[in-house]
């Protein structure tokens, strides 16, 4: 196997990982948990940022503030028909 290598500046690297950082993304763990970032803070609107797949927890949040569901529900900015899937998936 060949290893490609690509000669970048500092700077373009900073402003390439601040560009990649801003995006959604998700890390799954091995031992089953999942954690939703974006800008390295725990943000979801779609779900729960935080999920435990042993016992099922799961931890709501937004902009790495930490929510009831039912408050991450009225500030998430979702349409009120997605709010309904949520609750019926959720609650």
């Amino acid at each position: 196997m060949e290893i490609e290598y690509t000669n970048i500046s500092y700077e373009k690297y900073n402003r390439l990982f601040e560009e990649e950082s801003k995006k959604p993304y998700c890390v799954e763990y091995d031992n089953g948990i999942k954690d939703w970032k974006v800008n390295g803070k725990y943000h979801r609107e779609d779900g729960p940022a935080v999920e435990y797949d042993d016992d099922g927890d799961k931890f709501w949040f937004l902009n790495d503030v930490e929510y009831s569901f039912e408050e991450w529900l009225e500030k998430t900015p979702i349409s009120d028909e997605e709010k309904i899937l949520l609750k019926l998936k959720y609650s």
